[in-house]
């Protein structure tokens, strides 16, 4: 893989990375209590979709562009919207079938390029992405076939995980160090994970081109004040064993309600755009 191909969005590796890992299969949702980190991280993010959408009890039609296994589209089947899942690597549009046949929820899926959406204009009332921007060098072309397929008023939202330099992950990443120590990374049964390129842009990128693109009422959040545990955090995550990932659940919970009571704000898995592990940021067409 060349330098160029990863600032295409690092496709091929994406790809080897699905059909390779077991870590693909999980699936980061649950409709009852979050039982892993990141079921609560991407519980959290759903919450905060919704608070940025703000209207009540709305479904509609959804997109999800680069949809890996789905998890936050899954969270929008459960609670009655017309999902659509998309993907460029079939083995990742496979894993989502496979995750949301199991959990009884429906959706269209459909292998696609996010820089070519394969469908008509104004057929959707949202599209997001989750951890996908940050993978190309120039997100424009990305971010503008969003909007073409958005009904006039839709919501463009997208969560992007910028290659910070000094974030909480940072403040916590001695723990990590010590967790590769003692569980290696990489059973003897796979192969190393296939790097992705991953861009340094941060808010002020992203919000020039909303605004270029004659989106309205742009704005950008700081989101997950939380740092990732893992032996192995990278793409695609590593867990920990189950009573270490309640554990985990039960401390990040104090945590969030702990920052809520400090900063007295109504939804503490919002943060500064520098402190949190991703920034959220939206637009409307």
């Amino acid at each position: 893989m060349t330098t160029k191909d990863f600032k295409k969005g690092s496709v091929e590796a994406f790809d080897s990375n699905w059909a390779d890992r077991k870590e693909t299969k999980y699936f980061h949702f649950n409709k009852n209590n979050p039982e892993t980190q990141i079921q609560l991280a991407f519980s959290e993010n759903f919450k905060l979709f919704n608070e940025i959408l703000d209207k009540p009890d709305f479904s509609g039609k959804v997109l999800e562009v680069g949809c890996g296994r789905g998890s936050v589209s899954a969270y929008y089947a459960h609670n009655g919207w017309d999902c659509t899942l998309l993907d460029l690597s079939k083995e990742a549009i496979d894993r989502a079938q496979e995750a949301f046949n199991a959990n009884n929820l429906d959706a269209q899926y459909d292998v696609g390029d996010a820089l070519n959406l394969p469908y008509e204009d104004e057929s959707f009332d949202l599209t997001f992405s989750i951890g996908l921007l940050e993978h190309f060098e120039d997100s424009t072309d990305v971010i503008a076939e969003q909007k073409r397929v958005l009904k006039d008023g839709g919501l463009f939202i997208a969560y992007v995980v910028p290659d910070f330099e000094d974030n909480i992950q940072y403040q916590y990443e001695w723990i990590n160090e010590l967790l590769r120590l003692v569980q290696p990374s990489e059973d003897a049964s796979e192969k190393p994970k296939d790097e992705v390129f991953r861009s340094e842009n941060l808010s002020s990128h992203y919000m020039e081109i909303m605004n270029k693109l004659a989106l309205k009422k742009t704005d950008v959040t700081g989101c997950f004040p939380l740092p990732m545990v893992s032996h192995s955090p990278d793409f695609p995550f590593s867990l920990l064993n189950p009573e270490a990932e309640m554990h985990l659940v039960k401390t990040f919970k104090k945590m969030l309600s702990d920052r809520a009571k400090e900063f007295n704000i109504p939804n503490p898995w919002r943060c500064d755009v520098d402190f949190g592990q991703a920034l959220v940021i939206s637009g409307i067409k």
